[in-house]
Protein backbone atom coordinates (compact mmCIF):
# COMPACT_ATOMS: atom_id res chain seq x y z
CA UNK A 1 0.00 0.00 0.00
CA UNK A 2 3.28 1.99 0.46
CA UNK A 3 4.45 1.66 -2.72
CA UNK A 4 0.84 2.57 -4.14
CA UNK A 5 0.84 5.83 -2.54
CA UNK A 6 4.56 6.87 -3.27
CA UNK A 7 3.27 6.20 -7.01
CA UNK A 8 0.22 8.16 -7.14
CA UNK A 9 2.57 10.74 -5.25
CA UNK A 10 3.03 13.92 -7.80
CA UNK A 11 5.65 16.20 -6.96
CA UNK A 12 4.44 20.22 -7.61
CA UNK A 13 6.00 20.34 -11.25
CA UNK A 14 4.49 17.13 -11.98
CA UNK A 15 1.45 18.46 -11.35
CA UNK A 16 1.36 21.52 -13.24
CA UNK A 17 2.70 19.73 -16.43
CA UNK A 18 -0.39 16.74 -16.00
CA UNK A 19 -3.16 20.00 -15.98
CA UNK A 20 -1.16 21.74 -18.73
CA UNK A 21 -1.65 18.75 -20.57
CA UNK A 22 -4.89 18.03 -19.70
CA UNK A 23 -6.11 21.71 -20.69
CA UNK A 24 -4.89 21.64 -24.05
CA UNK A 25 -6.62 18.45 -25.09
CA UNK A 26 -9.54 19.78 -23.48
CA UNK A 27 -9.27 23.09 -25.34
CA UNK A 28 -8.83 21.11 -28.65
CA UNK A 29 -11.92 18.62 -28.23
CA UNK A 30 -14.06 21.91 -27.51
CA UNK A 31 -12.34 23.10 -30.89
CA UNK A 32 -12.75 20.47 -33.13
CA UNK A 33 -16.74 20.14 -31.73
CA UNK A 34 -17.23 23.90 -32.59
CA UNK A 35 -16.06 23.72 -35.99
CA UNK A 36 -17.62 20.68 -36.77
CA UNK A 37 -20.92 22.26 -35.28
CA UNK A 38 -20.42 25.44 -37.09
CA UNK A 39 -18.79 25.09 -40.45
CA UNK A 40 -17.84 28.08 -42.69
CA UNK A 41 -20.73 29.22 -44.75
CA UNK A 42 -17.81 29.38 -47.71
CA UNK A 43 -16.12 26.55 -49.26
CA UNK A 44 -13.02 26.38 -50.14
CA UNK A 45 -11.48 24.91 -53.49
CA UNK A 46 -7.70 25.08 -53.24
CA UNK A 47 -7.53 21.63 -54.36
CA UNK A 48 -10.12 20.89 -56.33
CA UNK A 49 -9.86 20.07 -59.88
CA UNK A 50 -13.17 20.69 -61.19
CA UNK A 51 -12.65 24.60 -59.28
CA UNK A 52 -9.45 24.86 -61.43
CA UNK A 53 -11.12 24.23 -64.47
CA UNK A 54 -13.68 26.70 -63.84
CA UNK A 55 -11.33 29.41 -63.29
CA UNK A 56 -9.58 28.50 -66.41
CA UNK A 57 -12.88 28.64 -68.64
CA UNK A 58 -14.22 32.12 -67.20
CA UNK A 59 -10.33 33.58 -68.07
CA UNK A 60 -10.02 32.14 -71.48
CA UNK A 61 -13.64 33.19 -72.43
CA UNK A 62 -12.60 36.33 -71.44
CA UNK A 63 -9.92 36.72 -73.60
CA UNK A 64 -11.89 35.22 -76.09
CA UNK A 65 -14.83 38.55 -75.76
CA UNK A 66 -11.50 40.98 -75.54
CA UNK A 67 -10.58 39.79 -79.10
CA UNK A 68 -13.65 39.56 -80.64
CA UNK A 69 -13.97 43.59 -79.59
CA UNK A 70 -10.57 44.25 -81.09
CA UNK A 71 -11.14 42.53 -84.19
CA UNK A 72 -15.30 43.81 -84.68
CA UNK A 73 -13.23 47.59 -83.88
CA UNK A 74 -10.57 46.75 -86.74
CA UNK A 75 -13.46 45.73 -89.01
CA UNK A 76 -15.67 48.63 -88.37
CA UNK A 77 -12.35 51.14 -88.76
CA UNK A 78 -11.14 49.75 -92.02
CA UNK A 79 -15.37 49.49 -93.32
CA UNK A 80 -15.45 53.95 -92.92
CA UNK A 81 -15.53 55.72 -95.96
CA UNK A 82 -12.19 57.78 -96.60
CA UNK A 83 -12.19 61.24 -96.34
CA UNK A 84 -10.49 61.69 -99.76
CA UNK A 85 -13.52 59.01 -100.93
CA UNK A 86 -16.36 60.97 -99.40
CA UNK A 87 -15.30 64.22 -100.64
CA UNK A 88 -13.76 63.49 -104.38
CA UNK A 89 -15.64 60.28 -105.17
CA UNK A 90 -15.21 61.90 -108.96
CA UNK A 91 -11.47 62.22 -108.82
CA UNK A 92 -10.84 58.43 -107.98
CA UNK A 93 -12.90 56.60 -109.71
CA UNK A 94 -11.06 55.02 -112.74
CA UNK A 95 -11.63 56.59 -116.32
CA UNK A 96 -11.82 54.24 -119.20
CA UNK A 97 -8.23 54.77 -120.61
CA UNK A 98 -6.73 53.79 -116.76
CA UNK A 99 -8.45 50.71 -117.42
CA UNK A 100 -7.33 49.75 -120.62
CA UNK A 101 -3.41 50.68 -119.31
CA UNK A 102 -3.85 48.31 -116.31
CA UNK A 103 -5.50 45.60 -118.49
CA UNK A 104 -2.64 46.08 -121.04
CA UNK A 105 -0.16 44.54 -118.35
CA UNK A 106 -1.56 41.01 -118.79
CA UNK A 107 -2.39 38.89 -116.25
CA UNK A 108 -1.47 39.49 -112.50
CA UNK A 109 -1.75 38.13 -109.06
CA UNK A 110 -3.69 40.24 -106.10
CA UNK A 111 -0.81 39.20 -103.88
CA UNK A 112 1.44 41.30 -106.03
CA UNK A 113 -0.81 44.54 -104.66
CA UNK A 114 -3.07 46.46 -106.61
CA UNK A 115 -2.27 49.87 -107.67
CA UNK A 116 1.65 49.41 -107.24
CA UNK A 117 1.00 48.81 -111.68
CA UNK A 118 -0.54 52.53 -112.14
CA UNK A 119 1.84 54.08 -109.39
CA UNK A 120 4.69 53.01 -110.88
CA UNK A 121 3.64 54.16 -114.63
CA UNK A 122 2.45 57.73 -114.11
CA UNK A 123 3.97 58.70 -117.12
CA UNK A 124 2.80 58.22 -120.84
CA UNK A 125 6.32 56.95 -121.33
CA UNK A 126 7.19 53.97 -119.40
CA UNK A 127 10.50 54.00 -117.50
CA UNK A 128 12.30 51.25 -118.45
CA UNK A 129 14.84 49.24 -116.29
CA UNK A 130 17.89 47.68 -117.69
CA UNK A 131 18.22 44.25 -115.85
CA UNK A 132 21.85 43.74 -115.39
CA UNK A 133 22.74 47.53 -114.66
CA UNK A 134 20.32 48.40 -111.96
CA UNK A 135 20.84 47.92 -108.32
CA UNK A 136 18.42 46.89 -105.93
CA UNK A 137 17.02 50.60 -104.90
CA UNK A 138 16.18 50.63 -108.77
CA UNK A 139 14.44 47.17 -109.05
CA UNK A 140 12.36 48.05 -105.76
CA UNK A 141 10.46 50.50 -108.04
CA UNK A 142 8.79 47.22 -110.13
CA UNK A 143 5.59 46.56 -109.26
CA UNK A 144 5.03 44.02 -106.58
CA UNK A 145 9.68 43.85 -106.52
CA UNK A 146 9.87 44.73 -102.58
CA UNK A 147 14.26 44.29 -101.02
CA UNK A 148 13.74 41.07 -100.66
CA UNK A 149 12.97 39.75 -104.35
CA UNK A 150 15.06 42.94 -105.75
CA UNK A 151 18.16 41.09 -104.18
CA UNK A 152 17.21 37.64 -104.85
CA UNK A 153 17.19 39.47 -108.91
CA UNK A 154 20.79 40.94 -108.39
CA UNK A 155 22.34 37.77 -107.21
CA UNK A 156 20.51 35.53 -109.39
CA UNK A 157 22.63 37.98 -112.15
CA UNK A 158 25.75 37.34 -110.28
CA UNK A 159 25.64 33.93 -110.52
CA UNK A 160 24.64 33.79 -113.91
CA UNK A 161 26.70 36.55 -115.37
CA UNK A 162 24.17 38.97 -116.44
CA UNK A 163 20.75 38.32 -118.06
CA UNK A 164 20.53 37.46 -121.75
CA UNK A 165 16.67 37.19 -121.50
CA UNK A 166 13.75 38.46 -119.63
CA UNK A 167 12.16 35.42 -119.17
CA UNK A 168 15.61 34.16 -117.11
CA UNK A 169 13.61 36.53 -114.40
CA UNK A 170 11.53 33.09 -113.85
CA UNK A 171 14.69 31.19 -112.76
CA UNK A 172 14.79 33.59 -109.99
CA UNK A 173 14.22 32.47 -106.21
CA UNK A 174 10.57 32.51 -105.87
CA UNK A 175 9.68 34.19 -108.82
CA UNK A 176 6.04 33.14 -110.20
CA UNK A 177 4.50 33.95 -113.72
CA UNK A 178 1.90 36.53 -112.21
CA UNK A 179 4.50 38.42 -110.58
CA UNK A 180 6.92 37.97 -113.76
CA UNK A 181 4.16 39.43 -116.29
CA UNK A 182 3.51 42.45 -114.02
CA UNK A 183 7.49 43.45 -114.37
CA UNK A 184 8.16 42.30 -118.08
CA UNK A 185 7.08 45.41 -119.46
CA UNK A 186 9.14 47.27 -116.87
CA UNK A 187 12.68 45.56 -118.18
CA UNK A 188 15.33 45.57 -120.98
CA UNK A 189 18.48 43.81 -121.36
CA UNK A 190 20.82 46.15 -123.86
CA UNK A 191 21.47 44.84 -127.11
CA UNK A 192 25.23 45.23 -126.95
CA UNK A 193 25.05 43.46 -123.27
CA UNK A 194 28.18 40.86 -123.26
CA UNK A 195 27.58 38.67 -120.06
CA UNK A 196 30.01 37.02 -118.46
CA UNK A 197 31.78 33.91 -119.81
CA UNK A 198 33.19 30.54 -118.70
CA UNK A 199 36.25 29.65 -120.72
CA UNK A 200 35.11 25.73 -120.99
CA UNK A 201 38.66 24.89 -122.33
CA UNK A 202 40.66 26.63 -119.05
CA UNK A 203 38.22 27.32 -116.30
CA UNK A 204 38.41 24.95 -113.33
CA UNK A 205 35.96 22.54 -112.14
CA UNK A 206 34.67 24.61 -109.15
CA UNK A 207 34.69 28.02 -110.83
CA UNK A 208 32.62 26.01 -113.46
CA UNK A 209 30.33 24.33 -110.91
CA UNK A 210 29.00 27.95 -110.07
CA UNK A 211 27.00 28.44 -112.92
CA UNK A 212 23.22 27.88 -112.57
CA UNK A 213 22.99 26.01 -115.62
CA UNK A 214 25.68 23.27 -114.96
CA UNK A 215 25.41 20.49 -112.79
CA UNK A 216 28.35 18.11 -111.35
CA UNK A 217 27.44 15.30 -113.77
CA UNK A 218 28.18 18.32 -116.66
CA UNK A 219 31.08 19.39 -115.30
CA UNK A 220 32.00 16.06 -115.21
CA UNK A 221 32.27 15.35 -118.35
CA UNK A 222 33.25 18.44 -119.94
CA UNK A 223 36.60 18.15 -117.51
CA UNK A 224 37.00 14.22 -119.19
CA UNK A 225 36.91 15.19 -122.86
CA UNK A 226 39.36 18.23 -122.53
CA UNK A 227 41.77 15.88 -120.60
CA UNK A 228 41.01 12.72 -122.56
CA UNK A 229 40.38 14.01 -126.31
CA UNK A 230 41.19 17.64 -126.26
CA UNK A 231 39.30 21.44 -127.08
CA UNK A 232 35.50 21.85 -126.88
CA UNK A 233 35.41 23.93 -129.83
CA UNK A 234 31.89 24.55 -130.55
CA UNK A 235 28.11 24.50 -129.04
CA UNK A 236 27.24 21.62 -131.33
CA UNK A 237 29.86 19.87 -129.65
CA UNK A 238 28.72 20.69 -125.99
CA UNK A 239 25.94 19.49 -126.47
CA UNK A 240 27.07 16.00 -127.78
CA UNK A 241 29.48 16.23 -125.22
CA UNK A 242 26.83 16.94 -121.87
CA UNK A 243 23.87 15.16 -124.03
CA UNK A 244 20.06 15.92 -123.71
CA UNK A 245 19.76 17.64 -120.04
CA UNK A 246 21.83 20.65 -121.37
CA UNK A 247 20.19 24.39 -120.88
CA UNK A 248 20.12 25.63 -123.73
CA UNK A 249 20.65 29.20 -122.12
CA UNK A 250 24.15 27.85 -121.08
CA UNK A 251 25.29 29.06 -125.14
CA UNK A 252 25.37 32.38 -124.11
CA UNK A 253 27.99 32.15 -120.94
CA UNK A 254 30.65 30.13 -123.36
CA UNK A 255 33.43 31.10 -124.23
CA UNK A 256 35.49 28.54 -126.39
CA UNK A 257 38.92 30.13 -126.73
Amino acid sequence: MDNFKRFMTFSRSERIAIITMVSMIVIILITKYLIIANPPKRTYYLHDLDSIIERRNAVMDSIRIADSIEKAKALAKNNEIPRYARNDKKKHAETKETAKRRNDHGPRSDSIGRGCLDKFDTTATRTIIDLNTADTTLLKQLPGIGGAYAKWIVNYREKLGGYCETEQLLEVYRMDTARYYAIKDYVTIDSTFIPNKLNINSDAFKIMLKHPYLEYDDVKKIVNHREQKGLITSWNQLERIVGDGINPKLKYYIDYQ
